[in-house]
């Protein structure tokens, strides 16, 4: 069977923030990178009408649970894969609507599958953890875990991403716990996710990541300044990275 490359997108696309204000550069983003496959946070249904307008060869899950529709939603190219099944997973977020969204795709014309999961952990200055003085992260990680043990068998590629809001202690449980992310995966050194300049400023932090188990191997990882008119689509960048599955 012929290898199987694909790119895979993780991006918090800021919810309704200086909206509609960043929607062409949004637009123009999707129309210039348009990934095989796009896991988002802070997704709204403002946010979703630019998706589904951009990306016409690609679905995205429909559920009623309204999480999947004002806080994240995963993209895949129709021409690539087909939906198997899909699932919302309580990991201990305190955000209300925020799960792990996962779904399983199948790679067109194959047998092959792979596990798209994406979670948005819980900011940092959250006021359980200012004043309890517990980092919420580290228990969301672990749970990630074990949904991901649950849902996908040592022998299937599994993809786990999104803005995890750290590069510590979290990323750490995850690592001990079986995944790897892309930047060790390729020997290189992450690089900073979040602000986007000039649109927000501050220092720079690694907070997005794509993290990884299974028969797959990342090839390109990069985060993606991009800028139309003087103005990012978000917040954040996106980290986008190619994979690869041998047949």
């Amino acid at each position: 069977m012929r290898p199987i490359r694909f790119v895979v997108g993780t991006y918090n696309i800021w919810g309704t923030n200086r909206w509609p204000e960043r929607e062409q550069a949004l637009r123009a983003f999707l129309r210039d990178l348009r990934p095989d496959v796009l896991c988002l946070q802070e997704f709204r249904p403002e946010t979703q009408a630019v998706l589904d307008d951009e990306l016409s060869k690609h679905e995205h899950v429909r559920d009623p649970f309204e999480g999947w529709t004002r806080e994240g939603n995963i993209y895949w190219s129709t021409e690539l894969f087909e939906l198997v099944q899909h699932g919302a997973e309580e990991i201990g977020i305190i955000e209300t609507l925020r799960r792990l969204f996962w779904v399983r795709l199948r790679v067109t014309g194959t047998d092959s599958t792979v596990v798209i999961a994406t979670a948005h952990y819980t900011w940092t200055g959250n006021k359980r953890e200012v004043t309890e003085h517990v980092n919420p992260r580290i228990g969301q990680a672990e749970r990630t875990l074990q949904v991901l043990d649950r849902i996908v068998p040592a022998d299937e590629p599994v993809i786990f991403m999104g803005d995890l809001n750290e590069a510590e202690n979290a990323i750490k449980t995850l690592l001990r716990g079986g995944l790897m992310d892309c930047w060790r995966g390729k020997n290189t050194i992450p690089h900073a996710t979040h602000p986007a300049y000039p649109t927000v400023m501050g220092p720079p932090r690694v907070i997005d990541w794509q993290l990884y188990r299974g028969p797959i191997r990342p090839m390109v990882c990069e985060v993606v300044d991009y800028t139309k008119d003087a103005l990012t689509p978000s917040d954040h960048k996106p980290l986008l990275v190619a994979y690869g599955i041998e047949g």
